[in-house]
């Protein structure tokens, strides 16, 4: 399963958007503590938010996944009640956002130009006659600079696990590649950085919990499914293309698409 980063879950009374969440690419709050859409994030969490979506995340796991309308469940009040919505939850976050940025920008590159186009703006020589799995390994440290922070690390995770869940492109040249199947690269990082997130916040127990492995992976399939489904939708609803990406557009459609992806998981979850 990749990379991806387990740890004793976020403490409730952390910042609900740590200051080393915040990028210099990202809008930051304005003066009155309000987000770019005017919502309220508040400096300090309650102790507590966390606990309900974790104690409803812990019985789905003991489940073993087959009441997965609870799982559903959990992330939504999560989302809703935790985060205080699907604005908050964007801005939480964090790294994330700014490497999924510079993913997509490389879609709209290669859409507009392909791969001798990639290689120029990033100025980086033989990517076209690698491998796709091995040019996008190539790329990493453009998309998701190493600096160590937690929320880099799980944004490094998203985007290599999103390579390793992606077969289908080892044996391809990269030259050879469309841009459709460079957005479900970009697709699977969103979806793996909400995973990573998620996990990290109310459901660690996800790998600690059951006894055996099966478990663990059915589980960790049956939330990552939701999940990409709804990033799918999410692309889907919002009509985005790679050659519909402009330079410098590329944050706010991000942002777009995980507030679009938060709310069709609320939703799920409300009408469990």
């Amino acid at each position: 399963m990749g990379t991806s980063t387990h740890n004793g879950g976020q403490k409730g009374g952390t910042p609900l958007v740590p200051s080393w969440l915040e990028q210099p690419d990202v809008n930051p709050q304005n003066e009155n503590g309000l987000g770019p859409d005017g919502s309220q994030i508040p400096p300090v969490g309650d102790v507590d938010r966390f606990r309900t979506p974790r104690g409803e995340f812990t019985r789905y796991i003991n489940s073993g996944g087959r009441d997965s309308s609870l799982g559903r469940k959990s992330v939504s009040n999560y989302i809703r009640n935790s985060l205080g919505g699907s604005s908050n939850a964007t801005q939480r976050m964090g790294a994330a956002r700014s490497s999924s940025a510079r993913l997509l920008n490389v879609a709209g590159v290669f859409a507009s130009g392909g791969a001798r186009a990639v290689e120029q703006y990033l100025s980086i020589e033989n990517l076209s006659h690698k491998t796709a799995s091995d040019a996008f390994i190539a790329i990493t440290d453009f998309i998701c600079p190493d600096g160590g922070p937690q929320d880099e690390g799980i944004a490094r995770s998203a985007y290599i696990s999103a390579i390793e869940e992606s077969p289908e492109i080892a044996t391809i040249k990269f030259e050879d590649l469309t841009s459709e199947q460079i957005m479900v690269i970009v697709e699977r990082t969103m979806a793996n950085a909400i995973f990573n997130r998620i996990t990290n916040d109310i459901g660690n127990k996800i790998i600690l919990l059951p006894q055996e492995r099966a478990i663990s992976d059915r589980l960790i399939v049956q939330m990552k499914d939701f999940v990409k489904g709804s990033v799918s939708d999410a692309v889907i609803n919002l009509d985005i293309k790679a050659g519909n990406i402009r330079q410098g557009d590329s944050l706010r459609i991000v942002d777009r698409v995980y507030k679009a992806a938060f709310e069709i998981m609320v939703s799920a979850g409300e009408n469990e």
